[in-house]
């Protein structure tokens, strides 16, 4: 027999005409007009209700719905009209029959939950993680045991808005991520009220902490003023008189920190709102930490201005070599000779120098790269010894030139002309008289003895004069019959640390 029941609102007339079609007779609840009072009257209850609702009743939960909990069914409607709990929806037995049991002995008085999860199956085989707000309340029924005659469920689906949530959640997460490993801040103006908000992030930027954020435009208590370069703070109201003719505009600036560490900022400002008279209302600003780019665009021009001095001073170098060379050859192979050599000894300091970024060279290398073409370093006929020394960049490449004019005439007329002839190069840093300076001594023995040259060369200008004016020190050279000796006395102010 099918259940008469006439709600007369016809946003329901679906689930009315199914129910009333229905054939109860074959499922556990019988002839609907045996049916508890209790039952027909949550049953018109629902079906006039547009809100989601279902009741679940007697022993099996037999479940009886509106046109509202539909969606919530997915593929198992129309066929879940009429059958048990456990056959509709056998996924969440683990979570929810001992719920409906307890309520229904009685045990329980009501259950509600926001965005319960469950993982269900309604479109086929497919599985799905949904989120439920739900309201489970017992329905009474004196014809019960326990007075309780099934199970009211109102409920609405939430798994959209938490997903919208969780994205959202996320999203924000990225953005606060975003902004902090980008060092980037906000903060909004708002010039009717003379307040700035700052978020987290611009008063991390800063290094200013505000209760909830909210600051003070203008008056001795303006912490973005006070935050300002002192020698930058005239630019805030250039910034402010902007917005009453732009827009949008760019921004740089310094601030000064609580602990003092002063930082460059570059940002954006943009009007959001105007007042009636067309003066800004609302600002937006943003600010990035730009203090490396300014250090980095600071060292580059320092890097370009050194090369430019650098370069200078090597063209100065190499025409003085050219010049010199030309002036004592006999003929040009005779120039072209001395001239590339002189520059592979230029070149062989310059080298050692790139190695370490121009900052200074090892005295010990210095010695072992000029003196590589012309013997083998490890050579028992050679001896060269001292504490190790960084020369500044200048030092080094007049003592690099000095010692590839001495290894030349060595060659030529020295101790390294002859197998039996031996050479040292040895070092000192002394502590007396003068506090730190430099010690350098060649000293030639069983090479062809020794003469007093007649004139003097370039040679003689580069390991005598030159040095002496490039380093600031002096030189002393013993042309003894058993082999030269050459010694340089520099300052303290040619060693770098």
């Amino acid at each position: 027999m099918a259940l008469q029941i006439d709600t007369g609102v016809a946003a329901t007339a679906t689930m009315s005409a199914l129910i009333r079609a229905k054939d109860w007779s074959k499922t556990s609840l019988g002839d609907p007009a045996y049916w508890p009072s209790s039952l027909k009257l949550v049953v018109k209850l629902l079906l006039a209700s547009g809100f989601p609702m279902a009741v679940r009743w007697g022993p099996d939960f037999v479940l009886i719905y509106n046109d509202g909990y539909r969606p919530i069914l997915g593929d198992k409607h129309p066929r879940a009209l009429g059958l048990p709990f456990r056959e509709v929806w056998p996924e969440v037995q683990a979570e929810l029959e001992g719920l409906h049991e307890s309520i229904l002995s009685g045990e329980r008085s009501a259950f509600f939950q926001e965005d319960l999860l469950l993982k269900i199956q309604r479109h086929g085989c497919e599985w799905e993680d949904a989120r439920f707000t739900i309201s489970y309340s017992p329905i009474p029924d004196d014809s019960s045991a326990t007075g309780v005659g099934g199970v009211l469920i109102t409920v609405v689906e939430t798994t959209s808005r938490v997903m919208m949530e969780e994205a959202l959640r996320k999203s924000e997460e990225r953005y606060r991520s975003a902004m902090h490993l980008g060092r980037i801040g906000s903060w909004e103006v708002d010039f009717a009220t003379g307040t700035r908000t700052w978020t987290s992030e611009g008063m991390l930027l800063f290094g200013i902490d505000l209760p909830n954020g909210l600051g003070q435009v203008g008056g001795p208590f303006d912490e973005f003023h006070q935050a300002m370069y002192p020698e930058d703070r005239h630019l805030l109201h250039d910034y402010h008189a902007a917005t009453d003719s732009q827009d949008s505009f760019a921004a740089e600036y310094r601030i000064v920190k609580s602990d003092g560490q002063i930082c460059w900022l570059a940002g954006y400002g943009r009007v959001l709102d105007r007042q009636a008279n067309g003066k800004a209302r609302r600002l937006l600003n943003v600010a990035t930490d730009v203090t490396e780019r300014k250090a980095a665009e600071a060292h580059q021009r320092f890097l370009l201005q050194e090369l430019s001095h650098r370069s200078k001073n090597l063209l100065t170098i190499v025409q003085s070599i050219a010049s010199q060379s030309l002036r004592n050859s006999k003929d040009q192979k005779d120039f072209q000779n001395r001239f590339n050599g002189r520059l592979q000894g230029l070149a062989a300091s310059n080298e050692l120098l790139a190695r370490g970024d121009w900052r200074g060279s090892s005295l010990r290398d210095l010695i072992q790269f000029q003196l590589a073409p012309f013997i083998d370093v490890s050579s028992r006929r050679l001896e060269i010894g001292g504490p190790e020394v960084s020369l500044a960049a200048h030092a080094s490449q007049a003592i690099g030139l000095a010692l590839h004019e001495l290894a030349t005439n060595a060659v030529k007329y020295g101790a390294l002309s002859s197998p039996q002839g031996r050479l040292s190069v040895l070092w000192s840093v002394d502590q007396e008289p003068c506090a730190g300076s430099l010690k350098l001594d060649w000293h030639e023995c069983g090479g062809p003895p020794v003469r007093q040259p007649k004139d003097t060369g370039f040679g003689h200008v580069v390991i005598k004069n030159m040095i002496e004016q490039s380093v600031g020190g002096n030189v002393e050279m013993d042309f003894a019959e058993q082999g030269l000796r050459w010694s340089l006395r520099a300052p303290a102010g040619i060693i770098v640390q």
